[in-house]
């Protein structure tokens, strides 16, 4: 892999240390400007103001030479996008990380990846799922990525090891997070691969969790979510992966349980559920383009929901029904039918017939049984 010049790779990290220039924005002016060095010496129209002002701050300089002199230290590659080596597979967000930091083994990036994501809280339950799961897709040739996280995150990196696993960084390339994960970090920098997209020394802040969650998501073939809360960020990682077309299945957990209620959500709404490396496998070959689920369903089951209610609250008749909840109706009788099977049949993308039938639900039209099958109430 072509390693940047040593003035090239500075003008590159004092840029991403400046204010103002988001991915998309830097990104496009190294398009135009064709090199780092040549971009850090343009003015405030082209980088701002803010940025002009803080390239000569002294603590902005002093980051830099700290930066630079890590980077050395860890013997850190430096991936750049629209440059040779940076992961193809991340193009395909809408804004790409400019520069990625790696410590490891990059050649993991060209194996087929999946990621496994979940609560932090886990239980013994989730702990043996997440464990098995990354073991025997590892053991079929799968690397497993991951944020290195508490719970589900740091088991599956373990559990993957010997047959490649990747972390994925909210923080600076050489801070350990959380702390008690420190010797899992070393371990992971030696066997397998560290990847951020922050400075070296940025701190984990609230905010960069997650937007490491979009590269998780991206780097993978699909993502595989293991118990998860329902506000978890692993759901986070889920809507960024079908923002981007990538598959996510659901190993499904114990009802009644707090770390079970998003995962279980989840199912209902569309996501694929398997148990085991064979289920995932026939899900990836299935193909077809992914499934929908999380909330998203459900909040646009509740906007359709308020367009068939008038003003008083009055429950809507069958016959006052707007499309394509009305279509979707008249399709529905009493025996069981699957969301795909309605969808078709009323000429709908499954994720619009299964918003509107869990409106019909809401209203009392519908009444959706186990496997994402309804019938007419």
């Amino acid at each position: 892999m072509p390693r940047l010049s040593d003035e090239e790779l500075e003008a590159l990290l004092h840029l991403r240390l400046l204010p103002g220039l988001r991915d998309r924005r830097l990104r496009a002016l190294l398009q135009e400007y064709g090199s780092a060095r040549a971009l850090l010496a343009a003015g405030g129209q082209v980088l701002g103001d803010a940025a002009v002002a803080a390239r000569r701050d002294p603590r902005v300089l002093e980051r830099l030479r700290r930066g630079l002199r890590d980077l050395e230290r860890l013997d850190v590659t430096t991936l750049v996008v629209d440059r040779p080596g940076y992961p193809a597979r991340l193009l395909e967000l809408h804004d790409p990380p400019c520069v990625l930091f790696a410590r490891g083994r990059c050649a993991l990036l060209d194996r087929p990846m999946l990621a496994i994501v979940g609560s932090r809280r886990h239980t013994q339950y989730g702990a043996g799922a997440a464990e098995r799961m990354a073991r025997e897709l590892g053991e079929l040739d799968f690397v497993i990525v991951s944020g290195l996280a508490r719970g589900i995150d740091g088991i599956a990196h373990r559990a993957s090891l010997e047959t490649g696993t990747v972390a994925v960084l909210g923080c600076g390339i050489d801070v350990p997070y959380p702390r008690e994960h420190e010797p899992l970090f070393r371990r992971i920098c030696e066997e397998g691969l560290v990847l951020s997209e922050f400075p070296p020394d940025a701190p984990p802040l609230r905010h960069h969790f997650p937007q490491r969650n979009r590269i998780i998501a991206a780097l993978a073939r699909a993502v595989i979510v293991i118990e998860a809360t329902g506000d978890s960020g692993s759901l986070i990682t889920a809507d960024h992966a079908l923002d981007i077309g990538r598959d996510v299945y659901v190993v499904p957990g114990p009802i009644g349980r707090d770390t079970s209620a998003g995962s279980n959500a989840m199912i209902q709404e569309g996501g694929a559920l398997v148990t085991c490396a064979a289920d995932v496998l026939d899900e990836l070959n299935r193909g077809g383009g992914p499934r929908h689920t999380r909330g998203g369903a459900k909040k646009r089951a509740e906007r359709s929901m308020n367009r068939y209610l008038p003003p008083d609250g009055a429950r809507v008749a069958p016959d006052q029904l707007a499309a394509p909840a009305a279509a979707l109706f008249r399709a529905l009788t009493a025996a069981p039918r699957h969301v795909d099977d309605l969808a078709a049949g009323c000429g709908l993308p499954p994720a619009t017939a299964l918003a509107e039938l869990l409106s019909l639900e809401l209203l009392g039209h519908a009444r959706q049984l186990a496997g994402a099958r309804f019938v007419r109430a």
